[in-house]
């Protein structure tokens, strides 16, 4: 329907069996430079007003055939019509009247004999409402669309930024990949060799001057102790238990290693000896346990932690639970961390929380949905 030019004073249907009404009220109207149709019966009156919705009704009660009521009441019922503001004309003045008529959907009523200052006064008014409404109306369908536009964006903008994530995290993975092996193959299998061959030396010298052999000893064991830092540093890059044996053969050694270091005993349960998992779930699985726990040794303060991972029947839950002393409150600060822990979660389609109590722990779980599971 094409709307009215809010700069004009509008279109009126009028509604009245009695032709002499008809036409005052037309006259009357016309003068005030309202555009008029006229209907002398329900019928009329209905296809006018679903042919072309006026912006507002005239309607009189009391008519031959179909009533002022049940016009109003299939105006009503129309969708296409369903918004016109109705306005009764009657002689009636009985309350009952008005009270039907107000629940038809009426909003107005005019008493006869007319009074012109009324009429044209309550008509100015019901279409000055009917176009606030038009107007507010338009408006918020158009704040609504640019909303939902904005919804859109910013969720494409959302899955971008996901994505984004998911790459720099396989990114970095591999880089640490490869940095590992390449610290192990190459720098590791060169110390080897440079720490047997001090060895052999050290055991040759031992007879000559004890200055030379000091200076062996202390290089074998620098050398020794280098392999070790070598190895280590290694095996944080990209466990190669992870690799080789799986996930399950890793987080074992990796708790056991956690209690070594730390000093924190460190409990661990699993249902599994190995999960039928994609190898990229078992890294980020992996990587969340030992950021976990990296925490507890640095942060938490804590005398005990309990680490479970249990293979559901469509997911794989993590829980990292410790006794220490709980989170601060943030104050607006970034916990980037917890940030990365909750993104590696998500990059699955996951769920990831975290609880904290001053004083009482702290405890994350994760939720891996197994829709990358891969057959054993």
């Amino acid at each position: 329907m094409a709307e009215k030019n809010p700069a004009g004073p509008g279109e009126v249907l009028i509604v009245e069996d009695t032709p002499a009404s008809l036409q005052l009220l037309s006259d009357l109207l016309t003068q005030a430079g309202y555009a008029v149709r006229q209907a002398q019966d329900g019928e009329m009156a209905l296809l006018s007003a679903r042919e072309r919705p006026p912006e507002l009704v005239l309607l009189d009660i009391r008519m031959p055939g179909i009533d002022g009521y049940e016009v109003c009441r299939r105006l009503k019922a129309d969708p296409r019509t369903r918004d016109v503001p109705v306005v009764f004309l009657s002689a009636q003045h009985e309350t009952e009247d008005k009270v039907q008529g107000f629940k038809l959907g009426a909003v107005d009523f005019v008493a006869k004999p007319y009074q012109p200052d009324e009429v044209l006064a309550r008509v100015r008014t019901h279409i000055e409402l009917r176009r606030l409404q038009t107007g507010l109306e338009q408006r918020v369908r158009e704040r609504t669309a640019d909303y939902e536009q904005s919804q859109k964006k910013l969720q494409a903008s959302w899955q971008q930024l996901q994505e984004l994530t998911g790459f720099l995290q396989t990114v970095r993975e591999e880089e640490r990949t490869r940095m590992a092996r390449e610290i192990h193959d190459e720098l590791g299998q060169a110390l080897t060799a440079l720490r047997i061959d001090l060895g052999w030396l050290v055991n040759k010298c031992s007879g000559d001057d004890p200055r030379i052999a000091e200076k062996l000893a202390s290089a074998h064991q620098l050398v020794v102790r280098t392999l070790d830092a070598v190895r280590r540093i290694s095996e944080d890059l990209r466990p190669g238990m992870l690799d080789d044996l799986g996930l399950a053969a890793a987080i074992e050694n990796h708790v056991a290693k956690f209690t070594e270091h730390s000093g924190i005993p460190c409990a661990l349960t699993m249902n599994r000896e190995e999960f039928g998992i994609a190898d990229d779930m078992a890294t980020a699985i992996f990587r969340l346990t030992q950021e976990a726990l990296t925490n507890v040794a640095r942060h938490a303060a804590a005398h005990s932690v309990k680490v479970e991972i249990l293979d559901g029947d469509d997911a794989i839950h993590v829980t990292v639970q410790d006794d220490g002393s709980g989170l601060p409150p943030s104050n607006g600060r970034k916990t980037f961390g917890l940030l990365g822990m909750r993104e590696r979660v998500k990059m699955f389609g996951g769920k990831f929380d975290m609880a904290s109590v001053p004083g009482k722990g702290t405890r994350i779980a994760a939720i891996f949905p197994k829709n990358q599971e891969v057959n054993e």
